[in-house]
């Protein structure tokens, strides 16, 4: 499937997030994201997003550091580049999905041949007979114009993903994790 259009949005109304795929074929996906799914796949998605980066530019340094030094910038220089004013075309001819958007229960990310995510979505509920999903795959532009977006969903829903406490502690942690005092200047 390729994706042409994305939006992300957060929906006061539901307390959620509805993200809507636009693909090249007509058809449209829509599905929901929870604060609890979003926070539950936050981190793996952001560890993915630096997996593919370090792959696809042979970053022969893996250290976290710069797998996310090498994210930031690559995120800079593709949000530069996109296209964030183009309305989203909600004329799709076909909802392959139906109508309802999808309430997301489980995620898996996947690096595919160092070039792109694949992503799975599905829809597990209890009063379901047949579970619901679909899976994408974003190359480099397209996953940091997503993490984008939802991360503008996100503080939108004004959804604390990470708390205080933890920015604090990451904040004097050394590549390996391990806690570190701060050092001062006298």
């Amino acid at each position: 499937m390729n994706i042409h259009q994305l939006s992300v949005n957060y929906v006061d109304e539901h307390d959620r997030i509805l993200v809507r795929f636009n693909t090249s074929d007509g058809d449209e996906l829509r599905l929901w994201l929870t604060r609890r799914m979003v926070s539950r796949v936050w981190e793996p998605l952001q560890e993915a997003v630096g997996h593919l980066e370090a792959n696809k530019n042979n970053l022969s340094d893996r250290s976290e550091t710069s797998r996310r030094l090498l994210t930031d910038l690559k995120r800079a220089e593709v949000l530069q580049q996109s296209d964030f004013a183009t309305p989203f075309k909600n004329a799709s001819v076909k909802l392959p999905l139906g109508s309802e958007p999808l309430v997301v229960t489980q995620m898996d990310m996947t690096v595919h041949d160092h070039h792109h995510l694949q992503i799975g979505f599905e829809e597990r509920l209890p009063q379901q007979q047949e579970v619901r999903g679909f899976k994408v795959a974003m190359e480099s532009a397209m996953l940091h114009g997503f993490m984008h977006l939802l991360e503008s969903a996100v503080a939108k829903a004004q959804w604390e993903l990470v708390s205080a406490a933890s920015q604090v502690d990451n904040a004097f942690s050394d590549d390996s994790g391990v806690q570190t005092r701060p050092k001062y200047l006298q």
